[in-house]
Formats: structure tokens, C-alpha cells, sequence
């Protein structure tokens, strides 16, 4: 899926179409310059899938967790983490990402999964994938896949 976002308010149009494709168990990883509007992104699938909270930037926690209620996904929690500082694919251990994705209804996204594409890599029949470039007109395209 393709889709571009000329306002902030779009990415509630492209929260709503990634929803529908997401399931407990997904790993999605969000790739994309600084101020592309991952954590944005993140924000408005939080309230699509029906987060009792809204989500704010994991950059110095690396991790955040969201009860999500009354969903058609099956989807329970959502943890975003923000990879930013993240290394290697080891430094991700102490999180307990993969216990975490054993309990049912669980998904996480990952700001910046290339910098843990080993891990990743290990799960990969479980990840999908969201591309965000920022164009000239500071309009952002956005890939799904």
C-alpha cells in the first residue's frame, strides 16, 4: 500500500488502512528520516486500534506499553519501541520483546528496525514493514508492505 500525507491529520486515513492488515504477533517496523511522523504514525494506530492511552515518544524509556480495548484485531497491547540508540540487536534483550510477543493479543512497533535488523531477521515471518520519505514539499510518502 501506498499513501501520501500532506497534513497530520492524513495519517489517521493511513492508521486506519494498516490497522486492518495488523494482527497479534506483528512486528512493525517504521523506518524514516528524524521528523518523518513515525511516532506520530504511532499515535493515530494507537487510537484506530483503541488505546486507552495516547502515545508518547519512547526515545529515552526505548519502550512504552498500551492497554488497547473493544478492537475487531484481537490485537491487546501494543509496546512501541524507538531503536534509535539501539546499536546492536542484543542491546533489545533486556526489553523482553520476545516473551512479550508469547502473550496473546500483543504487537510491537519499532521505530528505526534497521538498527536491529538481526533480531528482526530472526522474526521475520512476523514483520511487516512502513517506509516514510519526506518529499520535497515536505509532503510524506508513505510504503507499506
Amino acid at each position: 500500500m501506498k499513501f501520501i500525507v500532506e497534513k497530520i491529520e492524513n495519517w489517521k486515513a493511513v492508521a486506519q488502512a494498516v490497522a486492518r492488515e495488523l494482527t497479534p504477533g506483528t512486528i512493525l517496523g517504521l523506518s524514516g528520516p528524524l521528523g518523518a511522523g513515525k511516532t506520530t504514525f504511532v499515535q493515530y494506530l494507537a487510537e484506530e486500534l483503541g488505546a486507552e492511552k495516547r502515545p508518547k515518544s519512547p526515545t529515552f524509556t526505548l519502550r512504552r506499553d498500551y492497554s488497547i480495548i473493544g478492537n475487531r484485531s484481537m490485537i491487546t497491547k501494543l509496546i512501541h519501541v524507538d531503536a534509535y540508540r539501539i546499536e546492536r540487536s542484543e542491546d533489545l534483550l533486556p526489553l523482553n520483546l520476545d516473551e512479550d510477543l508469547l502473550a496473546p493479543g500483543t504487537m510491537v512497533a519499532i521505530e528505526w528496525p534497521e538498527n536491529v535488523k538481526e533480531w528482526i531477521g530472526r522474526r521475520g515471518d512476523r514483520y511487516r514493514e512502513m517506509k516514510i520519505r519526506i518529499m520535497e514539499d515536505q509532503s510524506r510518502e508513505v510504503t507499506f508492505a
